[in-house]
């Protein structure tokens, strides 16, 4: 039953998928196996997904074995029974993704926490921090390329009520570690912090470090178990947000992000890091959008905030929305980004198809 369900969703979700829009390098799959760290998480599934498609030998690595929810639907994905191998790791843990790691010739890091409430610089930034750090120690010879997931958190996290609205955001922007400190703001402090540790243990090693920044990501679920960036659109539905941010908010959708993975380390160019940001819209339109879909659902809010939320440390400050510049991905790795409607309404199918809601 789960297999049939799970090939049921991919079939609606790849409607339009980002591989019939953009370039296609040659599958590497010929020169090794492949890893993939947090192997069970929103963009990390999609990631094997794409692996498995172009025949590569794909090592997984996930926090236990024994949690079906977490590794069932990587289980039944095409290809896995033959190509895929899973294995027990722990970020913090010295030595345990030494058996993920060996033969492998790429490391795709995309395991790391992300959650906002109940956060804490414990939670967050130590694990992000030493977790990467680990990671990359760990990375054996027969590596060529590290693929690192970041996120735009790095870039644009200022919590500056001052920020030039019309600034336009790339991956020459760094967020500003002083004042996410003085916020307590763990998690952009914990993604850049991480980020910046794994450009200077990458400077003196062998491998080549390219590194993914994602904005919020949305878009179909391949797992069933609630991720947070989904959980953002799903507040709306079930009526945990009574009202709506008077804020933009920069968005990707899952497929691009977890493509341009992939790219990343079948591009023999690529280099640095790359921004992926779809579009930018304001939260009432996307509520206005939820209406259009579900216009009998009474939880979605009409009312919108003065202020502009969590996510106004973020970019441009309400209520303007956030510049951006995603050229350098766009051409280097061949992305062409869906928009936000079909990144909503596949969430919204998706968290329908697991009974989120």
């Amino acid at each position: 039953w789960y297999i049939k369900s799970c090939i049921k969703l991919r079939s609606t979700t790849t409607m339009g998928c980002s591989e019939s829009r953009t370039i296609n390098p040659p599958s590497r799959a010929k020169d090794g196996p492949v890893c993939v760290t947090g192997a069970s998480g929103f963009i990390a599934s999609h990631l094997v997904d794409i692996l498995l498609k172009k025949g590569y030998i794909v090592h997984g690595t996930v926090r236990s074995l024994e949690n079906k929810q977490k590794v069932d639907h990587l289980m039944a994905l095409e290809g896995a029974k033959d190509r895929l191998k899973l294995y027990e790791a722990d970020l913090l843990k010295q030595g345990s993704f030494n058996a993920a790691f060996a033969d492998c010739v790429c490391v795709f890091h995309t395991a790391s926490p992300f959650f906002i409430k109940g956060g804490s610089e414990e939670k967050l930034v130590t694990p992000a921090l030493n977790g990467t750090q680990n990671v990359l120690n760990s990375i054996p010879d027969t590596v060529k390329r590290v693929v690192l997931t970041a996120s735009t958190a790095s870039i644009y996290a200022h919590y500056n009520p001052e920020q030039d609205p019309k600034y336009i955001y790339t991956e020459k922007d760094w967020s500003d570690i002083k004042r996410m400190t003085d916020k307590k703001a763990w998690y952009p402090l914990g993604k850049t912090l991480a980020e910046k540790k794994a450009w200077e243990i990458a400077q003196n090693q062998p491998w080549s470090l390219v590194v993914i920044n994602p904005t919020l990501v949305w878009g179909p679920m391949l797992q069933s178990t609630l991720n947070t960036s989904s959980q953002t659109i799903l507040s709306f539905l079930n009526g945990e947000k009574k009202s709506i941010p008077n804020s933009w908010k920069t968005v990707v959708d899952v497929r691009d992000t977890a493509l341009a993975h992939a790219h990343a380390y079948e591009i023999e160019s690529a280099s640095g890091r790359y921004m992926l940001i779809g579009a930018c819209v304001k939260f009432a339109t996307i509520c206005d959008y939820l209406r259009e879909l579900y216009p009998n659902n009474t939880n979605i809010p009409t009312k919108e905030e003065k202020l502009g939320g969590f996510f106004a440390a973020f970019g441009a400050p309400p209520p303007n929305p956030t510049l951006y510049d995603c050229s350098k991905a766009e051409k280097e790795l061949g992305l062409a980004m869906r928009g936000w409607k079909e990144q909503v309404k596949m969430t919204c199918e998706t968290l329908k198809f697991h009974k989120h809601f």
